[in-house]
């Protein structure tokens, strides 16, 4: 069967109509159904896309999701090399929709946004970190990203990510604009910290 009977055909089909990955004519599975599995294993507690063979061998989750077909690693990495930056705004466009339709049933009138900043060191010359303030690892590349999570449901709401040598500061003032602008429509008291 395919993954696809798992999910509401609303948010697949919508999914599908916003994500405009093209794969080959011989891919097996769709962006979308790649995507999905994807998620599933970050739900399950996968950190890194080779961590996302939690769900493969998982026989309950596989019968209970009807999961006959499972893509390997090579074809979630190559779904991420073909990621762009208008992938990502699409990504955030259908994970903006999903949140107003479970906020839509059940939702908080007051919330309180978590904003901060973090440094999260790499190895090796990764695309777009560089060398700045790393308390644990003085010269070591990294990234240097805005997050912002809603504190109650403990969901992110938002995250920008930025080079290892940006200040701290730099387009916060932007980012809680593009915070503000992403909560849902019912919330008519926020808390920042």
């Amino acid at each position: 069967m395919d993954i696809r009977s798992c999910y509401p055909e609303t948010q697949l089909q919508f999914l599908g109509s916003i994500i405009s990955i093209q794969r080959g004519t011989n891919a097996k599975y769709h962006a979308s159904d790649v995507i999905l599995v994807i998620i599933m294993n970050v739900i399950a507690g996968a950190k890194h896309i080779s961590q996302c063979n939690l769900l493969r061998n998982d026989n309950i989750v596989r019968t209970f999701l009807d999961w006959e077909k499972y893509p390997d690693d090579r074809t979630l990495a190559r779904l991420f090399e073909k990621f762009t930056h208008k992938h990502c705004i699409e990504l955030s466009e259908v994970e903006g929709n999903i949140r107003n339709q479970v906020w839509s049933i059940k939702w908080f009138g007051r919330i309180t946004l978590d904003m901060d900043s973090t440094v999260k060191g790499v190895y090796g010359n990764q695309e777009g970190a560089e060398k700045g303030y790393n308390s644990r690892k003085k010269g070591q590349k990294s990234y240097h990203p805005l997050l912002c999570f809603i504190a109650e449901t403990r969901e992110c709401l938002h995250n920008w990510l930025r080079p290892g040598s940006t200040n701290t500061s730099n387009g916060s003032v932007q980012f809680a604009q593009e915070c503000f602008s992403k909560t849902p429509i019912r919330v008519w008291k926020i808390f920042v910290r």
